[in-house]
């Protein structure tokens, strides 16, 4: 059983971030990117760990993308080095220039690299629109259609505007989304004639 994490990498300048969630515990740890706090908390000795990330590639040379995927690596590299784990890196190069079907193809990569009986976490926070809604698409239908695939966490970390303690250091709330997933699973289910049914269902689970 193989524990996958999933993401995209951060496109925009990467800039001192301080992180809290309401919804995960963070432990305490200051991480660059959002999905390491998952990562430091959901792998444990002998894991095997899969790393799933969807990286601009560069033209000529290197692009800010794969120089902000290297830093990630290092960061989860640092968090696991003493934790025993077999851990594979795989990244999904993603064009700077589309077609039609350059999503399809990004889609259809992520589901290819996912096996029966893994445990998925995913962050959709970072990366343009079109591949964060491939990745959440790609996950909707590996859980149905493979065995004994599980999506533990999806989590995406917003920009916080108030008031900042901490001078000079910008804040982002990490939300867990699962249960959001899980009503997009939900709707996929529907059939026509249902809605009366369904709405009793959803105002049981969304008090």
């Amino acid at each position: 059983m193989r524990k996958v994490f999933l993401s995209n990498i951060v496109l925009v300048s990467l800039v001192p971030t301080k992180y809290f969630s309401d919804d995960l515990n963070l432990n305490g740890k200051n991480y660059k990117f959002p999905l390491s706090y998952l990562i430091n908390s959901e792998v444990k000795a002998k894991d095997e760990v899969v790393i799933i990330t969807g990286v601009e590639k560069s033209v000529n040379g290197k692009n800010r993308a794969e120089e902000y995927y290297a830093l990630y690596k290092n960061e989860i590299e640092e968090i696991l080095k003493e934790r025993d784990v077999n851990i594979k890196f795989i990244e999904i190069w993603q064009k700077n220039k589309f077609d039609s079907l350059t999503f399809n193809e990004f889609f259809k990569e992520i589901a290819d690299n996912i096996h029966d009986d893994d445990i998925l976490y995913a962050d959709i926070t970072f990366g343009m629109k079109p591949y964060t809604i491939s990745l959440f698409v790609a996950l909707s239908y590996i859980t149905k259609a493979a065995v004994n695939v599980d999506l533990d966490t999806i989590i995406y970390a917003g920009r916080y505007n108030g008031t900042d303690e901490i001078k000079d250091i910008n804040c982002s709330q990490i939300y867990d989304l699962t249960g959001l997933f899980y009503l997009n699973a939900l709707s996929g289910r529907a059939v026509q004639g249902q809605r009366e049914e369904l709405d009793n269902l959803l105002k049981f689970i969304i008090e």
